[in-house]
């Protein structure tokens, strides 16, 4: 036994004078009590009587004596932290490395999987050596970085909170300088760059694997309404697998096949995504005896992949209907205001342009206005501003995307009012111009909205090369039609400020806003959605990647012993009383405490 607060001779020190101090006071007898009685006649025949001690008060007096000490015992010896379960009892100075990149999440055979083998192997490592060895855990996903060697308890910390990295960079951590023991526990596969002096501890052992190496959801470019999946599947495993490969999303959309792939090959498919409605699309694989399953699906977003029905209400603009006319995916109605009005708003489209003009109520669907009228759905007009400046815009917003405005002018806009809440936060994002004279504003209304504040035939922006770019972000934007963005597991960036993200069931995730973007941590292949005001961006997180797939390249040598015997789960679980016994003692204390206590009232001890 060692222990962590006090040396050895100043707990001997202590427990002698905690017995010394529990057998004096046992010893002592306490003074008697003066009492005034009548008379002493019976009182002196009485004490010339000696009471005889018989073997049992003796014994009850002993008992008494041993359980105070014991009490006393135990409350010293936990001040001093006693520690148990060294292997040994010299000093080291320990360091160990445990690789925590993807591939140590494969199963093998007894049940467990790589990293649950390298947790065990480090517990047991990090149990040697005495209470003065010092001792360091150190991963290779920078979940636990390099930092100076503690105790033993500090580090077995550290090894509780580390958890598998799907994604990332996983590398061999610089480590301090030492002339201690350095061990690193791995399977050899992600990870390699470890020193000659490193004991290797293998957890390495041969699985079968079927991953998805690469899926992504993009259109045809000489058909945009067209879009097509490309999916690759590769297989990892030492024997030829059969592999059933299923595609699920919105609607009725289904596609499955069946496939037989060789040790080693990869095969790719483009499917043809017809039959499948606007939404999130998923893929997954199933075969037998597959040892790592975060490779087996993935996920995208299929944009809407049908023409869009564009109603343009105008007075007449030969920009706009030549632009429209000339989009492929758009089937333009052309209507003048009273063609609107005397339809009472009961025209059917996807999105709606208004120019100079706005239905006294709002449209059912995403809009976009020049130079609208004042209307009770939209926010008031203040002036008409003659020949503003352009003061910036807002290249970082899908709506411009692309769009240059450096030589944009506006010979009269109107100054509108801003668009806030009760608590004075704005509910509209400010594309062009700023928060004295907005000249291109878009918010949610419910519907998305995309208001500009000047008609085109009052500046030179249909003749400008970047309008054809706007109008065809901006039907983008109203009509959401974006691919999802692609990221690994891990760390995730999106470049909306302030945004709030959610999984596919509507689960928030917690975020960690930055000047210019969000960030996010996705422990697991999904599909999020950003929303930053009326901006949304969808991510596909998704492993695809052909080394985290490849679970058997491992870079250790053959005559790299396999640490695979240790029993895993009893090493990952903690001991009831971890590796400091002062937890037990005060327990033992408590008990004994209350043993006396009934023992005393019962009179069978004094």
């Amino acid at each position: 036994m060692s222990f962590l607060s006090l040396s050895p001779a100043m707990v001997g020190l202590l427990l002698a004078a905690t017995a010394a101090t529990v057998a004096i006071l046992y010893w002592l007898k306490p003074p008697p009590k003066r009492v005034v009685v009548p008379s002493t006649i019976l009182w002196n025949r009485l004490l010339r009587e000696k009471k005889k001690q018989t073997f049992l008060d003796r014994l009850r007096w002993w008992i008494s004596l041993m359980l105070a000490l014991a009490i006393g015992l135990s409350v010293a010896t936990a001040l001093g932290r006693p520690e148990v379960g060294a292997t040994g009892d010299e000093v080291r100075d320990i360091t160990v490395v445990i690789d925590n990149s993807a591939t140590m999440a494969t199963l093998t055979t007894d049940g467990f999987t790589r990293w649950e083998h390298a947790v065990s192997q480090a517990r047991a490592l990090l149990q040697q050596g005495s209470a003065g060895s010092s001792f360091l855990l150190v991963d290779t996903a920078g979940q636990a970085p390099p930092t100076e060697a503690a105790d033993r308890s500090a580090a077995l910390e550290v090894l509780s909170s580390l958890t598998v990295a799907l994604g990332g960079d996983s590398q061999f951590p610089l480590l301090p300088p030492s002339d201690g023991e350095l061990y690193f526990i791995s399977d050899g596969v992600m990870v390699d760059g470890a020193p000659p002096e490193a004991q290797i501890v293998s957890v390495f052992e041969a699985a079968d694997n079927v991953g998805i190496t690469a899926f992504e959801i993009r259109s045809v470019p000489a058909a945009p309404l067209t879009y097509q999946a490309f999916l690759e599947v590769t297989n990892a495993s030492p024997g030829p697998k059969e592999v059933s490969v299923r595609l699920s999303g919105s609607g009725s959309g289904r596609l499955g096949e069946t496939m037989t792939l060789q040790p080693g090959e990869s095969r790719g498919r483009t499917i043809d995504l017809s039959s499948f409605d606007r939404g999130p699309v998923r893929v997954a694989l199933t075969t037998d005896r597959d040892a790592f399953v975060a490779d087996d699906y993935a996920y995208s977003f299929l944009p809407v992949r049908r023409r869009t029905r564009v109603v343009l209400v105008s007075p007449g603009s030969i920009y706009l209907e030549r632009l429209l006319l000339l989009q492929p995916r758009i089937a333009l109605e052309f209507l003048t205001p009273d063609q609107y009005d005397r339809s009472s708003g009961g025209v059917a489209a996807d999105v709606f342009i208004f120019d100079r003009y706005a239905p006294p109520a709002a449209p059912a669907g995403p809009a976009l206005l020049f130079l609208p009228p004042d209307r009770p759905w939209l926010s008031p007009t203040l002036e008409i501003v003659d020949s503003p400046s352009v003061e910036g815009w807002d290249t970082s917003h899908e709506v411009l995307q692309f769009v240059s405005l450096e030589d944009l002018r506006v010979d009269r806009a109107a100054r509108i009012t801003p668009l806030i809440d009760a608590s004075g936060a704005d509910l509209a994002d400010i594309l062009v111009g700023n928060a004295t004279l907005p000249l291109v504003v878009a918010y949610e209304n419910p519907e998305k909205i995309l208001r500009v504040a000047f008609a085109l035939e009052d500046s030179n922006f249909p003749l400008q090369p970047a309008f054809p770019i706007f109008l065809s972000n901006a039907l983008s934007w109203m009509m959401d039609e974006h691919v999802a963005l692609a990221s690994p597991p891990g760390r995730v960036e999106v470049p909306l400020p302030g945004a709030t993200v959610a999984d596919l069931e509507g689960n928030e995730v917690t975020t960690w806003p930055l000047a210019d973007r969000t960030v996010f941590v996705a422990e697991k292949p999904g599909l999020y959605t950003a929303r930053s005001g009326s901006r949304r961006l969808r991510v596909a997180v998704n492993l695809a990647d052909p080394e985290r797939s490849a679970v058997n390249a491992t870079g250790f040598p053959p005559g790299t012993a396999a640490a695979t015997s240790t029993p895993p789960l009893a090493a990952v679980q903690p001991s009831v009383w971890g590796d400091e016994l002062w937890m037990l003692l005060l327990t033992i204390a408590v008990v004994l405490i209350i043993g006396e206590w009934f023992t005393y009232h019962r009179r069978l001890t004094v």
